[in-house]
């Protein structure tokens, strides 16, 4: 359920809930930290009192009708910009801790954005396009708070309006529909009675041509995998720091089936893109740090680097992306692209 919150009833949380380029706003008993778009994660000087915390977790409560309590340690909410959750002293040893992501209906990357910032260049921005427009299937892993689904967010502008687009997640913060007027597309929401497995079996049945998954966590890849195997393109994020790393990261998460489905990770996922973030004295710099492609071609699967380190390898698409791209009537700008040949060390 989704609320709608009085402002007074965040106290001295509200300066931070009220500045745009905060993203999260964490107390840990003792001390607020708040990420910041610019500056990064610090440790500001408010302290809140435990009378405030109890009364906010209480009122919180209340709108949701749930208990916050020994029996009950865990206590979440959303509104439409907010995603709240309270987890109970009786589990903690430092005090109630609270957690607040802000998730508002915005594309914060902008072509503009990131040319100046150094996040991208203009011959990726424009794969990325192509990719986008080729249909290709994009994993986008990077660490805590690199902006993955920031990415994924960007992407999205270039999904044709009449192509079917399904989102799930267990809290909306891609906001498809906000962010894409015009766009054919359902936000689903993930819960323990309508889990990611069903959520995306559902969604082939929806006539759904582009299924996002907000972040593939664990078994849930595997349903994912399937989706893409029928002809769904598919755009998720997962945890790694190296996109050479994701095809072993996504058989660990499936378990005991991970090994069988090696192959069908090279067949059915095309690319692999990796944003870093770093903290510098004059703030925090993300970046597109590495692009990869995924292909299976005479029975051998295989990686191929085509950005590395923040630079080009010189190794262009292989013949399967660069018949998606083709196929959905784009050029590929790796083409014209001079740049020295990339020795994979």
């Amino acid at each position: 359920m989704r609320l709608n919150i009085d402002e007074e009833y965040y106290g001295e949380l509200l300066p931070y809930i009220k500045d745009e380029n905060i993203t999260d706003i964490t107390w840990n008993g003792r001390s607020l930290w708040v990420d910041h778009l610019e500056k990064g994660r610090y440790k500001v000087d408010t302290r809140l009192e435990e009378q405030f915390v109890n009364t906010f977790a209480t009122r919180i409560g209340n709108l949701v009708n749930r208990n916050f309590n020994i029996s009950e340690p865990l206590l979440e909410a959303e509104t439409d910009e907010l995603r709240i959750s309270f987890i109970h002293r009786s589990v903690t040893n430092t005090g109630v801790s609270i957690a607040i992501r802000k998730t508002p209906a915005v594309r914060r990357l902008s072509e503009e954005k990131m040319l100046r910032s150094g996040y991208a260049d203009k011959v990726l921005l424009e794969l990325l396009e192509a990719l986008i427009k080729g249909h290709c299937s994009v994993i986008v892993t990077g660490d805590v708070g690199s902006g993955k689904t920031e990415l994924v967010k960007y992407m999205t502008k270039f999904i044709p309006r009449h192509e079917r687009t399904i989102s799930i997640e267990d809290s909306f913060e891609l906001r498809l529909a906000e962010i894409n007027e015009g766009l054919d597309c359902v936000e689903m929401k993930a819960s323990g009675r309508f889990d990611y497995a069903r959520c995306i079996k559902s969604s082939l049945r929806q006539l759904c041509k582009w299924l996002l998954l907000s972040e593939s966590r664990s078994r849930e890849v595997e349903s994912l995998l399937e989706a893409a195997s029928t002809g769904c393109i598919c755009l998720t994020t997962i945890h790694s720091d190296d996109v050479r790393k994701l095809p072993d990261r996504i058989q660990n998460m499936m378990g005991s089936q991970g090994s069988e489905k090696e192959n069908d990770i090279y067949n059915f996922f095309d690319v692999g893109i990796k944003v870093n973030v770093e903290k510098k004295p004059d703030g925090i710099h993300r970046k597109i740090d590495q692009v990869c492609t995924f292909d299976r071609n005479e029975d051998a699967n295989s990686i191929t680097m085509i950005y590395d380190d923040g630079k080009f390898t010189g190794n262009n698409l292989p013949e399967n992306i660069r018949k998606k791209l083709v196929y959905g009537g784009q050029r590929n700008p790796l083409d014209d692209l001079e740049v020295v040949k990339y020795e994979e060390t």
